[in-house]
């Protein structure tokens, strides 16, 4: 028989007033997307179904450095940025606290790991 791979995996769960995003990530060494859902200001995207309903999207760039992250979502044909995260590691409150984008709309989030 064979085994599925183990995969080990955390979220970021995002909140702001006029956005939401939670992104499930690997708990490799390096930011790796596994999926991710976000809605802003009323509209909503998805790495697929199983994440929630929403315009398609897929992982254009995820990167970290020190205390902050950056991820940016693009269409399907790799042709325009839909969504992108922007965070920083508040250490003394065990948040990350940021922007959240889509086209014009930016909205500030703080997020929770879990």
């Amino acid at each position: 028989m064979l085994a599925a791979p183990a995969v080990a995996s955390s979220a970021i769960m995002c909140e702001g007033e006029g956005g939401e995003a939670i992104v499930n990530l690997s708990t490799l060494s390096v930011v790796q997307v596994i999926g991710a859902y976000a809605e802003v200001d009323g509209t909503a995207f998805s790495t697929g179904p199983e994440r929630g309903e929403g315009t398609p999207i897929v992982v254009g760039q995820a990167f970290g450095e020190g205390d902050a992250m950056m991820i940016d979502f693009v269409d399907p044909n790799f042709e325009d940025i839909l969504v992108g995260l922007r965070l920083a590691w508040k250490g003394d409150e065990e948040i990350w606290t940021g922007t959240l984008k889509a086209g014009e709309k930016s909205v500030d989030v703080s997020c929770t790991s879990g």
